[in-house]
């Protein structure tokens, strides 16, 4: 099983920073720097960053869906039921996949401010 979480820049403005991509790398999450991106769509600049920032996404194996929020919380700092703009959709959501299947994810909807996943 794979946890992918996906980064979405809700409301004019990245809600990692740097630093939590660093410290999901050190916790086990495999980030996706935008650096490394070859996808065409991502167009880093010289400091690898896209739109400033180093990453919009990682994946986190082994865990279930309810394990990797929860990780990745602790490690972030962040709420992963916060809704961002509402034109713009939330900040964070993750999937997870049984190999290439997708077989669950997670995002909170509006619009009140969401759920924790499971509940």
């Amino acid at each position: 099983m794979r946890v992918e979480y996906s980064s979405n820049n809700s409301g004019g403005s990245w809600w990692l920073n740097d630093k939590n991509w660093f410290d999901l790398e050190a916790a086990g999450w495999k980030v996706n720097w935008n650096k490394d991106e070859t996808n065409g769509i991502f167009k880093p600049n010289e400091e690898g960053r896209w739109l400033g920032a180093l990453a919009t996404s990682a994946s986190r194996e082994g865990l279930s869906l309810k394990e990797a929020i929860e990780e990745w919380e602790r490690v972030t700092g962040e709420d992963s039921t916060a809704l961002g703009c509402s034109c713009c959709g939330t900040p964070h959501s993750f999937t997870l996949y049984d190999g290439e299947k997708c077989v669950g994810s997670f995002s909170p909807n509006y619009p009140t401010h969401g759920s924790r996943y499971g509940e």
